[in-house]
């Protein structure tokens, strides 16, 4: 791993960053919302990172630009500030649900341990969202849902599945035990109430705790 204080040009500190946060070239492009392509052409030098880049660079890994542009100042920050959790190669729908994948892919995404608190890093999964019925919270789509697995019960914003289907809803429990609503943040989308053999094939995975746009 090549040691930060190092790096002798915009292109090699770019690429320490990945190299910290243990991420390969598409992982980390992604987490920048930009091309794979776009983010290889930047670690090797042949552009320069925009100021959009910049901006999400020092926004999710807690980068300081000037060190980053220049190579003075105080680099990454405090590696005790960056943790890991676990990113669930799953989409979530905020919209129709998405078919559950039996096997999905897990890999490491570092944020920022303020994102999380009071959570511990291994309490905390994330997925990526997609469609439109929560942006009335600013949820967006593409943006990547933080969720705790082991919080599963009161009204609130949760990651639910229903049957085989997964989604990022607001639940509200009925006082009677008999129904739940699912509720989007967006009034194109009608609350949907879940009773009987629905309400049987409902399960809260977790409750949010956050998310991180993709931009």
């Amino acid at each position: 791993m090549e040691n930060l204080s190092d790096a002798d040009s915009v292109a090699s500190r770019y690429a320490s960053i990945r190299y910290r946060a243990q991420m390969s070239k598409k992982d980390f492009a992604e987490s920048l919302g930009i091309h794979p392509v776009v983010s290889g052409d930047i670690e090797l030098g042949k552009r320069d990172p925009s100021r959009d880049v910049l901006v999400r660079l020092a926004r999710v890994y807690n980068i300081d630009i000037n060190w980053l542009l220049t190579g003075h100042g105080a680099g990454a920050g405090n590696d005790r500030n960056i943790v890991q959790i676990s990113f669930v190669r799953q989409e979530a729908a905020a919209g129709r649900g998405v078919e559950i994948d039996d096997n999905p892919e897990v890999t490491p995404l570092p944020v920022l341990r303020s994102f999380i608190y009071p959570y511990r890093s291994e309490k905390v999964r994330a997925v990526e969202v997609r469609g439109d019925s929560m942006t009335g919270i600013g949820l967006d789509d593409r943006d990547i849902v933080l969720f705790a697995p082991e919080e599963k019960t009161g009204d609130g914003v949760h990651v639910v599945s229903i049957s085989s289907q997964l989604l990022v809803k607001r639940i509200h429990f009925d006082p009677s035990g008999q129904a739940v609503h699912v509720i989007s943040e967006n009034p194109q989308y009608p609350p949907r109430v879940l009773t009987g053999d629905e309400l049987e094939q409902f399960r809260i995975e977790g409750k949010v705790v956050g998310w991180m746009h993709r931009y």
